[in-house]
């Protein structure tokens, strides 16, 4: 989905106004108006702060589906024995740099 689309839904969905975010965000009115008409941001940092306004990423801003980071779910049904793997320990010690040398 675009920007101009899922800002356009933002908008609607929270019931804002553009002048309203544009007072939120700091981000001035005409420029979010050329947004939505599908004129693409100049500024990044016109779109950092969208996203602080609307306490949102920007991946949700562009509407681009979350990401799974949990590392857990995406392995629960692996099991060791799939892995082929034993049991090991893990020892940490202070990495050696050149000074130690």
């Amino acid at each position: 989905m675009s920007l101009t689309k899922n800002l356009r839904r933002i908008l609607d969905e929270r019931k804002i106004t553009v002048a309203e975010l544009a007072r939120l965000s700091g981000v001035p009115a005409k420029t979010i108006y050329h947004w939505l008409t599908g004129q693409q941001p100049r500024k990044i940092e016109h779109l950092f702060r969208l996203c602080d306004a609307l306490n949102m990423s920007m991946e949700e801003l562009y509407g681009r589906p979350k990401k799974s980071t949990n590392k857990v779910q995406l392995y629960k049904d692996i099991s060791l024995q799939d892995l082929r793997a034993g049991a090991y320990e893990i020892i940490l010690r202070p990495l050696k740099t050149d000074a130690d040398l």
